[in-house]
C-alpha cells in the first residue's frame, strides 16, 4: 500500500503542474479535487467555476450593460408639444413617456376663451404654476389661439394632461383659408364646414385616446355644443375588430365643467335642473357620464359628472380663491381615483399608447364616415 500512495500523489501533482502551466494561476490547483464529493468552501466553489465563468463572461456582460442603459422617465418642468395644428404627432413626446402600464390620460375640450388652459394649469399647480400658457389680450386682438394642436404635461404620478386647441374656432377657419394649397382632396370648399369637421375629428380622436375628458363651458347650457358632442361620439372610430368578440367598445369618462359660474348657480335646485337636462340629452349615449366626478364631498359612483368653478372678481377675490383651491383639489383627487377601462384588448404602456394614438389619428383621417358626414353638411 505504501508504494501505491506515492504513485497516486505523483499523478495528482503531475496533473496539477500541467494545469498550472496552462492557466498560470497556482491558486486553481484545487481544480484537481472536482471529483471529490466532500463540501467545499465558498472560495473553492468560486475557483471551481473558473472555466464556466470564462465561457459565460460574454453572456453576463450584456445584462449589466442593459441595466445601466435603461432610460429613466424625464421629469417635465413645462408643457411640450404633443400634436401640431396639422394633426401630426411630435416624435419628441416619446422622450417623456415610460414603458409602464399605470398611467392616466386626461384631455380637455372647449371653445375659445372658456378657460381650458387655466383649468389644466390649476390641476397641475401642485407641480408648478402656469404650466399651460393662458390667453391674454394679444390673442384677442389678433384673433389667434393660445394653444394650437395639443400641448401635454406628464406628472410624476404618471398622469398625462392634454391641453387642446379650441373647437369651432374662428382662428382655425382663418388658418385653413390662408393655407388652401395644403388642403387634401377630402377637404371641402366651405371654410365653416372644414372647421366643424376638423373639430369633430379632433374630438372623436380624444374620445379614443383619453381616460377622462373635461368639457369646459362658460355657459350654463349650450344645446349646440351638446349636439356637437353627440356627433363626435358617432364619428369615433371603433377600437374593436371581428376578432375581439369579448371586448367591450371603449368610451371615456366625460366631465362637464362649467367655468366662471355665478354664486347663484351653485344653488342645489339649479344644479338639480342642469343635471336633469344632461341626463335627458345623454340618456342613450355610451360616454361614461355617471362616474362620481361631481362636487359632492363623498364619492358616489352613479353621480352625474358635473362640476362648477366660480367666477372670481376683484371684490371677493380672497374668499372665492380659497374656495376655488378646495374645488380644484377635490376635482384633482376625483379624477385621479376614477376607474381606468382598457382602451384596447391588449394592455397598453405609455409608449405603446403613443403608437396607438398614431394609429387612431390615421384611422380618423381616412374614415369614410367622416368624409360622408362632411359632404352632407350644409
Amino acid at each position: 500500500m505504501i508504494p501505491v500512495i506515492p504513485k497516486d500523489s505523483e499523478g495528482k501533482d503531475g496533473d496539477g503542474r500541467a494545469l498550472i502551466k496552462v492557466v498560470e494561476r497556482p491558486t486553481f490547483i484545487l481544480k484537481t479535487r472536482e471529483g471529490e464529493s466532500r463540501a467545499v468552501s465558498p472560495s473553492q466553489r468560486n475557483g471551481n467555476k473558473k472555466e464556466a465563468d470564462s465561457t459565460s463572461t460574454v453572456a453576463l456582460k450584456p445584462p449589466d450593460i442593459t441595466r445601466t442603459a435603461i432610460p429613466t422617465c424625464i421629469d417635465m418642468t413645462n408643457c411640450a408639444k404633443f400634436m401640431d395644428e396639422n394633426m401630426q404627432l411630435c416624435e419628441s413626446a416619446l422622450e417623456f413617456l415610460c414603458d409602464q402600464q399605470d398611467f392616466l390620460v386626461v384631455g380637455c375640450l372647449g371653445r375659445q376663451g372658456v378657460g381650458k388652459s387655466t383649468i389644466m394649469s390649476l390641476l397641475t399647480s401642485n407641480y408648478k404654476n402656469d404650466i399651460f400658457a393662458v390667453q391674454d389680450l394679444s390673442h384677442h386682438e389678433s384673433s389667434t389661439n393660445c394653444t394650437s394642436g395639443i400641448d401635454f404635461f406628464v406628472t410624476k404620478n404618471r398622469v398625462i394632461y392634454l391641453d387642446t386647441q379650441p373647437i369651432l374656432s374662428v382662428s382655425v377657419i382663418d388658418y385653413s383659408s390662408s393655407f388652401e394649397q395644403k388642403k387634401s382632396s377630402t377637404d371641402f370648399v366651405n371654410n365653416d364646414t372644414n372647421s366643424e369637421l376638423q373639430s369633430l375629428q379632433f374630438t372623436a380622436f380624444l374620445f379614443s385616446v383619453c381616460h377622462v375628458i373635461i368639457f369646459v363651458q362658460d355657459w350654463i347650457f349650450d344645446p349646440n355644443l351638446l349636439r356637437f358632442l353627440q356627433t363626435a361620439e358617432m364619428l369615433k372610430p371603433s377600437s374593436t375588430t371581428t376578432m375581439d368578440q369579448d371586448y367591450v367598445e371603449y368610451y371615456p369618462h366625460i366631465l362637464f365643467l362649467h367655468n366662471k359660474v355665478d354664486a347663484q348657480d351653485f344653488m342645489p335646485s339649479n344644479v338639480k335642473k342642469i343635471k336633469y337636462l344632461y341626463n335627458q340629452i345623454f340618456s342613450s349615449s355610451r360616454l361614461q357620464t355617471h362616474s362620481g366626478l361631481d362636487m359632492s364631498s363623498d364619492s358616489v359612483e352613479n353621480g352625474f359628472n358635473l362640476f362648477f368653478i366660480p367666477l372670481i372678481t376683484a371684490e371677493d377675490e380672497s374668499n372665492l380663491q380659497e374656495n376655488e383651491k378646495k374645488l380644484i383639489e377635490q376635482l384633482r383627487m376625483k379624477i385621479h381615483g376614477v376607474s381606468r377601462h382598457p382602451m384596447t384588448p391588449s394592455t397598453l404602456t405609455e409608449k405603446t399608447w403613443y403608437h396607438y394614438v398614431s394609429k387612431v389619428m390615421e384611422a380618423i383621417k381616412k374614415s369614410h364616415l367622416s368624409s360622408e358626414y362632411g359632404r352632407l353638411m350644409p
